[in-house]
C-alpha cells in the first residue's frame, strides 16, 4: 500500500493508500477527508496565526493552513462533506503548561474548522504525548497513535 507522508509545516493530498503524520508534539495534526470521493488532504501545522495573509508557506498557520487545504480539495472536486480529524498540542517536556503555546495552536486551528463550517469529527489534544496520525483513504479508517 502505498503511503502520503506529512512532513511538518506541510499540507499532502492523497487520493489512495494512507495518508500519514508522524510526530505530533506541540502543534497540530488535521486531516480533512471526502469520503464520498475518497481523497483527503494532511497538514502539520505548527503556528496558530500568519502575520500576514498570504504567508510564504501557509501550511505552517492555522489561520492560512484550513482554507488552504479546503481550496486544495475544491481543486481537485472534493467538495462538502468533509470530516475533519485533529491530534497535538501537547505540552512538551521542558515546556511550562502555562506557556500554551500547543493550546493556542489547537484553539485556532479550532476557530479556522468553525469558520469553515467544518465539524471535528475526532479530537485528541492536550496532554504531553506525542501522537501520530493515519488515514486508510479507502476504507475512511483513522488510527492515533
Amino acid at each position: 500500500m502505498s503511503f502520503t507522508s506529512v512532513k511538518i509545516m506541510q499540507c499532502a493530498v492523497a487520493k489512495s493508500g494512507q495518508l500519514k503524520i508522524n510526530c505530533v508534539g506541540v502543534g497540530v495534526g488535521v486531516i480533512l477527508y471526502n469520503p464520498t470521493r475518497k481523497i483527503a488532504v494532511g497538514l502539520h501545522i505548527l503556528a496558530a496565526q500568519a502575520s500576514t495573509p498570504l504567508p510564504d508557506n501557509p501550511a505552517k498557520y492555522a489561520n492560512t493552513a484550513i482554507p488552504y487545504a479546503i481550496d486544495l480539495l475544491d481543486k481537485e472536486g472534493a467538495k462538502q462533506p468533509l470530516s475533519a480529524t485533529i491530534v497535538g498540542g501537547a505540552v512538551m517536556s521542558g515546556m511550562s503548561a502555562e506557556s500554551g503555546m500547543g493550546v493556542r495552536v489547537v484553539d485556532a486551528v479550532k476557530d479556522a474548522l468553525s469558520a469553515a463550517k467544518l465539524d471535528i469529527n475526532r479530537d485528541e489534544t492536550g496532554g504531553s504525548k506525542i501522537r501520530s496520525l493515519t488515514l486508510n483513504i479507502e476504507t475512511g479508517e483513522i488510527a492515533i497513535q
